[in-house]
């Protein structure tokens, strides 16, 4: 028997919350009513959906055939735009997770196949293939396995056609393939990972005959996925082909040209200081719009004039293969210098980006996208596959210019090859990442939210807080302790984990509300750093990652333009409360030995409780946990001990525990307050000292 000491990456499940698993139908056609299923567990009666769509949502009567859901009358208030708009159920039980939900401009129809009870594999052939219109349609299909979903469709000779998919873009797991084939077989056209669509599939087809032809959709992967819907829309319709430039400056107005002699403008003058992108549109178009990155330097369109002064952005592309673009900087001797670029990352561009830096002399001063990546214990999102590249450089003593280039790590270039190349003076700053979309706390009881702090040459202590409590609830815990400063490489970046414990009044009253969660870093004289912490918005996993990291295709789908806040409702109250207490402390050659006491207060005098409880004391490393004891004249308690080494760093660390009832069938883990606890530094002289302070 023992206690496992774990890092929270998900919130415990303390209350039987709504979850949403799947949407019936994932879209409809803008400005019409139509009936939404939303399928799950505990979608308890009384439940309303919240939703930006602009629809009122009636509940109706149980689907007939359906389990495990509720289905509501949605009707349109207005006029509403394409694109894809979040669902989420609010119950009494608490809030669910979100699901994302399209609004598009054709007819919608499902596919025979993803309807329920019909049979698997009925449509994987051209023999067996489902007839469509030649009008323009989506369809509204889902990938069982490893499968191919095949479409009839009528056209004549020279007509134009585009068909595209969408699946990520929508919170899909489906990483999508777009074939056309002949009635031999043969393939015409195929798309994947399509210009400004990330991994989703788009084409333009030119049909060469009369006749009828065969619309071909897979994953990449040929993988199961639970979440496995798309849509296929084809129709005769104008799509952006380019993003440029690929952001623009907050309180201005930007002409962004999406292809072909399109331009719109891009309105910032009002977007608020935590939104780091918005979407743009052709007008009225039938397609999903794209992302418009928001900075607030100021910018320049390439070619730019020299030399610049930072800070700026520079927005340009890599024009042709093989290019390398260079810009001459002018700079203050001795200064700290940052060079950004954003464009894979924005989903807009195809550049896998190196940028390096020179002196006047043509020394390299530094160079970043083509390292080798790092290993990040603490960073929950990281990945196999690099992000966009950022290089801190130091200007020699000498210098009042420095040359900047610029190229792909593959020698590519062309139109999808645009980026915005941020240069402006660096600090130590870090940033912080809820690890959870949204929580439900228990009435009279705890929640843990883990965070991560993403470092970016700051090592010192940071604390998280609550920034906007409502009454009748208290964040404790929230220490995330400093790390070792890096000599070689003190710029690369490295991550930290924190929790902060939130714990409701018994009478709270709290549905839908967004918490503000703040990082706050103390700096010598005085000075603060604090930085809003940034939600995912939703998560969505996908089959197939590893425990090493995941590539692009296998990372989680998430949605942070849906904001920075924490979502939060309270629930009912939990089935047992759960306390630690520090008992004493023994002071040994290579580390401390620390007792802890566990006790459980339940509301059922015949619950059930476990051996064990999971421990984590935030943040620490090279810790053990030992001596397990269940106290054997008290079954609601029990003791462990913490063991540290010298590669425990002394700092004031948060202990928490958490422990798994069993009640009405369904595990439950109910979380401790945590506890404030001391490692001290490692002397010679700690042999056989005691202290029994608690």
């Amino acid at each position: 028997m023992r206690i496992a000491a774990t890092t929270l990456l998900a919130v415990s499940t303390c209350f039987a919350q709504p979850v949403i698993t799947d949407l019936q139908p994932r879209g409809a056609q803008k400005g019409r009513p139509f009936k939404l299923t939303v399928l799950g567990r505990d979608l308890t009666e009384g439940a309303r959906i919240d939703s930006t769509l602009p629809a009122t949502f009636t509940p109706l009567g149980p689907e007939k055939g359906v389990m495990g859901g509720a289905t509501f009358l949605v009707e349109p208030t207005g006029d509403t735009a394409v694109g894809v708009y979040p669902i989420r159920v609010v119950a009494p039980s608490g809030i669910s997770n979100l699901q994302l939900f399209s609004i598009g401009a054709f007819p919608e129809v499902t596919e025979e196949e993803s309807r329920p009870g019909a049979l698997p594999n009925s449509n994987d052939t051209i023999e067996t293939a489902e007839s469509v219109p030649s009008t323009p349609i989506t369809v509204n299909g889902k990938l069982r396995g490893p499968e191919r979903d095949v479409f009839r469709v009528f056209a004549k000779g020279g007509e134009k056609r585009v068909i595209e998919v969408e699946a990520r873009r929508c919170g899909s797991s489906i990483d999508p393939v777009l074939e056309v084939e002949d009635a031999s077989g043969k393939v015409l056209a195929r798309s994947e990972d399509a210009p400004l669509l990330g991994l989703d599939a788009r084409m333009e087809v030119t049909f060469p005959r009369e006749g009828y032809y065969y619309v071909v959709v897979h994953d990449a992967r040929f993988s199961s996925q639970t979440t496995n819907f798309y849509r296929l829309k084809m129709g005769a319709y104008p799509f952006p082909t380019e993003v440029f430039p690929l952001g623009g400056r907050r309180g201005e107005t930007v002409q962004v040209s999406l292809g072909t002699g399109r331009k719109i403008t891009a309105d910032l003058r009002n977007i608020p200081a935590n939104v780091r992108q918005i979407f743009v549109n052709l007008p009225d178009s039938p397609v999903l719009p794209v992302p418009f990155a928001v900075g607030d330097a100021p910018e320049v369109i390439a070619p730019a004039t020299s030399p610049l002064t930072v800070p700026v952005t520079i927005n340009a592309r890599l024009a042709n293969p093989a290019a390398v673009d260079r810009y001459q900087v002018q700079v203050a001797p001795g200064d700290l210098l940052s060079f950004r670029i954003d464009a894979r990352e924005l989903g807009t561009s195809k550049l896998m980006a190196v940028v390096a830096v020179y002196d006047a002399k043509g020394a390299k001063l530094g160079q970043a996208g083509d390292e080798p990546l790092s290993e990040d214990l603490y960073n929950v999102n990281q990945s196999r596959t690099a992000g966009d590249p950022d290089l801190v450089v130091q200007v020699p003593s000498d210098s009042h210019a420095l040359t900047v280039t610029v190229e792909d790590l593959a020698r590519r270039g062309g139109p999808q090859y645009p980026y915005r190349l941020a240069i402006r003076k660096a600090a130590p700053d870090f940033r912080v990442v809820f690890n959870t979309p949204f929580i439900n706390i228990p009435a009279g009881g705890s929640v843990a939210v883990p965070l991560t702090v993403q470092r970016r040459g700051f090592d010192g202590d940071v604390h998280l807080r609550l920034a906007n409590p409502p009454k009748g609830l208290r964040a404790d815990g929230g220490a995330v302790v400093s790390v070792a400063p890096m000599k070689e490489t003190p710029w690369r970046p490295r991550s930290s984990p924190g929790v902060l414990v939130l714990t409701a009044d018994a009478d709270l009253q709290l549905s839908n509300v967004d918490l503000t969660v703040e990082g706050v870093a103390d700096l010598a004289g005085g000075a603060q750093i604090v930085r809003w912490a940034e939600g995912p918005g939703m998560t969505v996993g996908v089959a197939g990652a590893t425990l090493q990291g995941s590539v692009d295709r296998q990372r989680a789908i998430t949605a942070p333009w849906l904001g920075l806040q924490l979502p939060a409702a309270a629930t009912a109250p939990q089935p047992a409360l759960l306390e630690v207490t520090m008992l004493g402390r023994k002071r040994l050659d290579e580390g401390d030995q620390i007792q802890f006491r566990w006790k459980w207060d339940a509301r059922d005098a015949a619950q059930a409780f476990p051996k064990a409880v999971n421990a984590d004391l935030v943040g620490a490393a090279d810790i053990r946990v030992i001596d397990v004891k269940t106290d054997p004249k008290e079954r609601t308690a029990g003791t462990f001990t913490i063991t540290t080494t010298r590669l425990t760093r002394p700092a004031k660390y948060d202990l928490y525990i958490t422990g798994r009832l069993m009640v009405d069938g369904q595990q439950r883990d109910i979380v401790s307050r945590p506890i404030p606890v001391e490692v001290l530094e490692v002397s010679p002289d700690n042999a056989a000292k005691t202290d029994s302070n608690r």
